[in-house]
């Protein structure tokens, strides 16, 4: 379709523009236009909110192209370019129809407007709050389509296990919440064990764990420590394990474990029963010194490795934690593997047997190796 042009005066000096384009009409008006036609230098346009806002960014390029063009036709083409060049990066956002706004309102009035906690300015996501039995807060996301409810929305949350959402009596938000709650309940040992163990002892990774996260990386002591990935299913049966520190240290508590596991009480806790099987007591965070604990790598005294380059040579994951210690049980210093083989390398007493690496701790000089590659 062509592009409309309404007169606003008997001068024929101010012109209201519809331009169709897209499926969509876009309508500015402009002024000051000479009798004579010959020039828009001095012209001067008004947009509605919804061209405004899309110029956005380019109002320079627009009143340039308005000031050199000879006739209001020109300028029109030259802004219909300006608008194909946007729509072509940053296509336009149809609005939702008025049967989604009433069925968004009619799920809210059913799930309980008390869940909703944050609602987008474009209405395509929501946040929604869920007490679980033991209080515990749980945020679930909605992105909800354009088509909804013809078109399900999708929903995500912090847990161990994705929720695989299934149809229970339509596509509604209350059907989303029923199933997210359903799910938390699942969750609640898992969650009541991850807790105790958070609380009894020093735990090195993660971070700030959240509740989807099942994996703990728990100080012993002298620079070793005991990696755990607890089943969300069956938080008190015994966990996937693996030592991290000096042989000297380890190698015996590997030992214990692998014949200890009859002692396993799913009735105690997690840790409880470690510190059973394993005949050790776990560190506290705030009975031990920080230097005991601290796992920093020896050689760039960083906990993660941030070095993309040696990272993508030995085919390891950036920022990853010190995964080599020296044996000797006096040293014990932890060590990056790629810090470590980049060390051993560097020295010209080091020897190589086909991928590995043999020479001396930087601090104690006890032998140590270290692969050039992990399998």
């Amino acid at each position: 379709m062509e592009p409309l042009f309404l007169p606003l005066n008997c001068d024929f000096t101010a012109y209201h523009v519809l331009l169709p384009m897209q499926g969509k009409e876009f309508s500015f008006s402009v002024h000051n236009i000479p009798r004579d036609k010959a020039s828009l230098q001095h012209a001067m346009l008004e947009c509605n909110e919804e061209l405004r806002t899309i110029l956005r960014g380019v109002e320079p390029v627009v009143q340039e192209r308005l000031k050199q063009s000879y006739d209001l036709s020109t300028f029109v083409l030259e802004l219909k370019d300006i608008l194909e060049r946007i729509v072509r990066t940053q296509p336009f956002v149809s609005l939702p129809t008025p049967a989604f706004y009433s069925q968004l309102c009619a799920n809210l009035d059913s799930v309980g407007w008390e869940h909703l906690i944050w609602l987008s300015d474009e209405l395509s996501s929501l946040h929604l709050r869920i007490f679980d039995s033991a209080g515990r807060e749980h945020i679930v996301l909605v992105d909800l389509p354009p088509g909804f409810p013809e078109v399900a929305p999708t929903a995500s949350a912090n847990l161990p296990i994705p929720v695989d959402l299934r149809s229970l009596q339509g596509e509604s938000l209350k059907d989303i919440i029923l199933q997210y709650e359903s799910a938390i309940e699942t969750y609640q040992d898992f969650w009541d064990v991850m807790e105790d163990v958070d609380k009894r002892v020093w735990v090195m990774e993660p971070d700030h764990p959240s509740r989807a996260d099942a994996f703990r990386r728990i100080a012993l002591g002298g620079h070793c420590s005991l990696s755990i990935v607890v089943d969300p299913l069956s938080p008190r049966s015994v966990p996937e394990c693996r030592f991290f520190g000096s042989d000297a240290v380890i190698s015996p508590l590997r030992r214990r474990l692998n014949s200890g596991l009859r002692k396993w009480d799913r009735s105690r806790p997690l840790i409880a029963n470690f510190e059973e099987v394993l005949e050790i007591t776990f560190p506290s965070a705030q009975e031990t010194d920080k230097e005991d604990m601290s796992a920093d790598c020896g050689i760039c005294y960083a906990y993660r490795a941030q070095d993309d380059a040696l990272c993508s040579d030995v085919g390891t994951l950036q920022g990853s934690v010190p995964d080599r210690v020296c044996d000797n049980p006096n040293c014990a210093r932890p060590f990056h593997n790629t810090c470590l083989l980049e060390w051993l390398r560097s020295i010209t007493t080091t020897r190589q047997s086909f991928d590995v690496l043999f020479g001396h701790c930087p601090y104690c000089s006890h032998p140590i190796a270290v692969k050039s590659t992990h399998g």
